[in-house]
């Protein structure tokens, strides 16, 4: 994801503006001069100071657009995936490699939608854990294997 920072970087070849993947680092106005004729203004990012609802801030924070410390972090969770299930099943399915009619079966079974959300936050936690244990492992393997072998 890229923000305005970052475009500027591209553009200029040169990494003269601090950039992140989170917004709210550029704090000042800056000019950078990419020829004689072309100077590009990188300017920190504006918001109204309170959203109208609720709704507006999530979908900046499901984009990553507000920083993190303005909702909680387990009601973005918990609505990005209550989004997900009723508009993108198959693609989150995919993206955790949930089994789709095991998790429509849950739909049709279990009437409270909370339990739910809740289950399939759960799902995709222990299949990414598990990923990241596998990785951990590998790793360690190697750094035994590269250590003993020097």
């Amino acid at each position: 994801m890229y923000g305005k920072s970052s475009f500027i970087n591209k553009v200029s070849k040169r990494n003269s503006l601090k950039a992140s993947n989170k917004p709210g680092v550029t704090l000042k106005k800056q000019w950078i001069r990419l020829s004689e004729n072309i100077e590009l203004l990188d300017t920190p990012g504006v918001l109204w100071p309170k959203f109208q609802n609720n709704e507006v801030a999530l979908n900046l924070a499901f984009t990553g657009t507000i920083k993190e410390e303005i909702l909680d972090k387990e009601d973005i969770a918990f609505y990005l995936v209550k989004y997900l299930i009723s508009n993108h099943l198959d693609k989150l399915c995919t993206k955790y490699k949930l089994d789709i009619n095991e998790i429509k079966g849950k739909i049709e079974k279990e009437k409270d939608e909370n339990e739910i959300i809740l289950s399939i936050i759960e799902a995709c936690r222990k299949i990414k854990r598990n990923i990241y244990e596998r990785r951990k492992n590998r790793y360690e393997k190697n750094i035994k294997y590269i250590t003993y072998r020097l």
